[in-house]
C-alpha cells in the first residue's frame, strides 16, 4: 500500500509539472509570437553597448533561440565576453554599422564584468576605433569601472546633473566571527600560508596585517592599470588622475570637462542628435536611402534608445549574428574553449559553480575527440574544493599529453583556479587578473554553544580516538586539530609540487611566493606564475600554433549551454541538473539584489547573505579548500 501511494504521488507530481510547463509554453509562445521578429541590422545602424548587462565567460549559444526556448527561458541576462568582443570587432567591418554608443553602468560581482573582462572589452572598442567609425559614450554617474571602459570612446558626454565617481579603489570584507560568537557557533581552522585569508571572515573581526598587505598590493596594481588605460585614452597623465581622485573623488560635470576627463556636458538628446547625424552620413556615403516603407515601419518599433527613426541594434542582439557568421562549421579541425567559471565544488555543481565531476567528464570527451586539436581553458574562478580541483587538473594533464592546453585567465584565477591552470603549456593573464593564492585551508565548525543555550546536549560512544573527529557538536581537541593540520600540510605540499613542476621553478622559490598570497597578473608575470599578458584571443592563437594547425579551424565553446527545452525535458525525465544551465529560481543573493536594489544598505545585506550562502558550497569530501576570501569586493 505504501508503494502504491508513493507511485501515485510521483505520477501526480509529474502530471502537475507537465501541465504547468504546457501552460507556460502556450503563454510564452503566444506572447513571443506577437512581438518576436527576425533580428535586422538596418543600414547606418548604431551598435548600442549597454554596460548594465554583465559580461560572463560562460559559453554562448551560437544559434538564435527558438520560440519554445524563449517561452521557457529563465532569462539569461549575462552576455558572454567572447561574443561581445567578437561582435564589436565584426562591427568594424560591417558596412551596416556606422558607430557605437556606450551607455549604462557596469554591474560587477567580482566574477562577471571583472576588471580583466573589462580590459578585453576595452581592447575590442579600441580595435573598432581603428576602422575610423566613432564611439560615443553617454554617462550619468559612472564609477571607476564604468569610466575605465568609457574612456576608450572618441567622445564622452556627461549628464549635467550627473557626476564622475573617481575616488580610487577600495576592497571591503565582511567578517562574521562576531555573529557566530553571539549565537554560540564555534569555528576552528587549519591552514597553510600566512596570507591565506579565506578563513578570516569566520575567525577575525578585521583584516590580519598579512591580508591587509596583500590586498594593498593587488589593489594598487589594479588601480595603476585603470589610470594607465584612462591616461592613454584621454591624453592626460596618471599623476593628474591621482590628484583628481584625492582632491575631489566625486567630480562634478564642469570640473570633469575642465580636466579633460569628458568631452562635454550635455543631455542624452544631444547625443542622439549626433548619432542620427552619423547614421544619416553613413547612409548617404553608401547610397542607402531610407525607404518610405522603412520610415512608416520604424514609427511602430519599440527601440532601445526611444528614438524609432534612429537605426540601431543592441550588442546582445548583434552578438549572436556575429558569432554564427564567424563559425566554420565545415572545418575538420577544432580548438575547444572550455569555461571554468565560478566556485569549484565537488560533484555536478549548479549555476555559478564548477562541478568537478561534470567538468572532468566534459574534458574526457574532448580528449577522445579527434577533431579537437587543442584546448583553451578559460579560468574565472576563486577556487574551492581541493578534490574537485585535482580531478579537473588530472583530466587537463591527460589532454596536455596528447594535445596542447593553453590557459586564459579572466578576472579571477586564484587558489583552486590556479591549481587547475598548472596543467597547461602556456598561461595568459591580464595585468589586472587576480591570481596566485597558493594555499590550503580547512574549516571545522561546531554548534555546541548554540545547542547548549537552547537546552540541547550531546553524548558519544566511539571505538577509536578520532572516530568523531568531524562532528559539529563540540570543538576539536589539540590532537584532533593536529590530525587535520597534517592533512592540510600534505595537500599544500602537493600544490607546491604542482606549481614547481608546471612552472619550471624550485619548490623553495614557489614556497617564497606562495603562502596563500594573492597577486595581480602583472606581478604574477614577473614572479613566473604566468607566461604572457593577453586575453582569450591571444590564447586561441597560441593554442592553434602549438597544435601546428594549418588551414581553417573552428572555435567551439564548452560546456555547451543547453536550451530551455532541453532543461525541461531533463527535469521531466528526472535527469541530473545540467551544469551549464541557468537555475530556474533565483539564488538567495539574487533575490536580495532584486529587493534591495543598489543602495548601500542593500549592498551590505547582499554581502552578508552571500557570505553565509557560500558556506553551502563547501562540500569537499576531505573538508580541504584552495580558495580566495569568500567574496572579493573591489569598489
Amino acid at each position: 500500500m505504501k508503494q502504491f501511494f508513493t507511485a501515485l504521488a510521483a505520477n501526480l507530481v509529474t502530471i502537475a509539472v507537465c501541465v504547468v510547463a504546457l501552460i507556460l509554453l502556450v503563454l510564452g509562445v503566444a506572447a513571443s509570437a506577437g512581438s518576436r521578429g527576425a533580428v535586422e541590422v538596418r543600414p547606418g545602424s548604431i551598435l548600442v553597448v549597454d554596460l548594465d548587462q554583465p559580461l560572463a565567460d560562460q559559453a554562448s549559444r551560437t544559434d538564435p533561440p527558438g520560440l519554445f526556448d524563449e517561452a521557457l527561458s529563465a532569462g539569461v541576462t549575462a552576455l558572454p565576453l567572447r561574443s561581445a568582443t567578437l561582435a564589436i570587432r565584426a562591427a568594424a567591418d560591417d558596412d551596416r554599422i556606422s558607430g557605437i554608443l556606450l551607455r549604462g553602468t557596469v554591474a560587477s560581482d567580482g566574477v562577471r564584468s571583472g576588471y580583466a573582462a573589462l580590459r578585453e572589452l576595452r581592447g575590442a572598442l579600441q580595435d573598432f576605433k581603428a576602422s575610423k567609425k566613432p564611439v560615443h559614450a553617454y554617462l550619468v554617474t559612472p564609477d571607476v569601472s564604468t569610466y575605465y571602459v568609457a574612456s576608450a570612446a572618441d567622445s564622452i558626454t556627461l549628464d549635467p546633473f550627473g557626476s564622475l565617481l573617481f575616488p580610487g579603489m577600495a576592497s571591503e570584507q565582511v567578517f562574521l566571527s562576531g555573529l557566530f560568537e553571539k549565537y554560540g557557533i564555534g569555528v576552528q581552522v587549519s591552514r597553510v600560508g600566512r596570507f591565506k585569508a579565506a578563513v578570516e571572515p569566520l575567525t577575525r573581526r578585521d583584516m590580519s596585517p598579512e591580508n591587509r598587505l596583500q590586498v594593498a598590493g593587488y589593489l594598487g596594481d589594479l588601480w595603476s592599470e585603470v589610470k594607465r588605460g584612462v591616461a592613454d585614452s584621454r591624453s592626460v597623465d596618471t599623476l593628474t588622475l591621482q590628484q583628481q581622485a584625492d582632491a575631489q573623488g566625486i567630480i562634478l560635470p564642469p570640473d570633469a570637462q575642465a580636466a579633460r576627463l569628458v568631452d562635454r556636458v550635455g543631455y542624452f538628446d544631444t547625443v542622439l542628435d549626433d548619432l542620427q547625424r552619423i547614421a544619416n552620413e553613413a547612409n548617404t556615403a553608401s547610397g542607402n536611402a531610407v525607404s518610405s516603407r522603412d520610415s512608416a515601419r520604424t514609427a511602430e518599433l519599440a527601440t532601445l534608445l526611444d528614438r524609432p527613426a534612429l537605426p540601431q541594434i543592441a550588442l546582445a542582439q548583434y552578438a549572436p549574428l556575429a558569432v554564427t557568421k564567424a563559425r566554420l562549421l565545415g572545418a575538420s579541425q577544432v580548438v575547444a574553449v572550455v569555461y571554468a567559471q565560478g566556485d569549484i565544488v565537488d560533484g555536478e555543481g549548479t549555476e555559478g559553480q564548477i562541478g568537478g565531476d561534470a567538468l572532468a567528464r566534459e574534458l574526457r570527451r574532448l580528449r577522445t575527440d579527434a577533431r579537437v586539436k587543442a584546448v583553451v581553458l578559460r579560468v574565472n574562478s576563486p577556487g574551492g574544493s581541493v578534490i574537485a580541483s585535482e580531478r579537473i587538473q588530472r583530466e587537463l594533464t591527460l589532454i596536455n599529453a596528447k594535445k596542447p592546453v593553453v590557459v586564459s585567465m579572466g578576472s579571477l584565477a586564484a587558489s583552486g583556479g590556479y591549481w587547475i591552470s598548472t596543467a597547461s603549456r602556456q598561461i595568459f593573464a591580464q595585468p589586472n587578473t587576480i591570481t596566485g593564492s597558493i594555499g590550503v585551508f580547512a574549516i571545522v565548525p561546531n554548534v555546541k554553544g548554540l545547542a547548549n543555550s537552547h537546552g540541547v546536549t550531546f553524548d558519544t560512544v566511539k571505538t577509536g580516538r578520532y572516530a568523531d573527529v568531524f562532528t559539529i557538536t563540540r570543538p576539536r581537541t589539540d590532537a584532533e586539530l593536529a590530525v587535520i593540520q597534517r592533512g592540510t600540510d600534505v595537500v599544500y605540499d602537493a600544490f607546491i609540487d604542482r606549481v614547481a613542476e608546471a612552472r619550471g621553478l624550485s619548490t623553495d622559490s614557489v614556497r617564497a611566493i606562495a603562502e596563500g598570497r594573492v597577486w595581480s597578473g602583472a606581478r604574477a608575470l614577473r614572479l613566473g606564475l604566468v607566461d604572457s599578458l593577453g586575453g582569450l584571443d591571444d590564447a586561441l592563437r597560441t593554442a592553434a600554433r602549438l597544435a601546428a594547425i594549418t588551414g581553417d579551424y573552428d572555435v567551439r565553446e564548452y560546456p555547451r549551454v543547453k536550451s530551455a527545452t532541453e532543461r525541461i525535458t531533463e527535469l521531466l525525465e528526472g535527469g541530473p541538473t545540467p551544469v551549464a544551465a541557468r537555475a530556474s529560481a533565483p539564488r538567495t543573493s539574487e533575490a536580495v539584489t532584486r529587493v534591495t536594489g543598489q543602495s548601500a544598505a542593500g549592498a551590505l545585506a547582499r554581502d552578508v547573505v552571500r557570505e553565509l550562502s557560500l558556506l553551502s558550497s563547501y562540500n569537499d569530501p576531505r573538508g580541504l579548500y584552495a580558495r580566495l576570501p569568500f567574496i572579493l569586493r573591489i569598489r
